[in-house]
């Protein structure tokens, strides 16, 4: 998947967890913007961990603070072929 495919995935998957009537973009906070608090964070952290096969390392959490940080952590993941088995 391509770093744009893979921003267009993880925003429809944040359209669970954010009300309708807010945009989405890809310079958005995950928490100041868009008003994720731990629970919803932990959601789509599942949410995009089963869509995209991958375990997110920890060390990796503090660099995904906007949407567009999330879809090149998940690119980086890819590229490096860590699946759901090599965690």
């Amino acid at each position: 998947m391509t770093y744009e495919e893979t921003l267009e995935v993880t925003k429809k998957l944040l359209r669970r967890h954010v009300p309708e009537d807010r945009t989405i973009e890809p310079t958005h906070h995950i928490q100041n913007d868009l008003e994720l608090d731990s629970i919803g964070i932990m959601e789509l952290v599942a949410d995009v961990e089963e869509k995209f096969e991958v375990v997110i390392p920890n060390e990796m959490m503090d660099e995904m603070a906007t949407v567009a940080d999330v879809a090149r952590c998940l690119v980086k993941l890819k590229e490096a072929g860590v699946g759901r088995s090599e965690v």
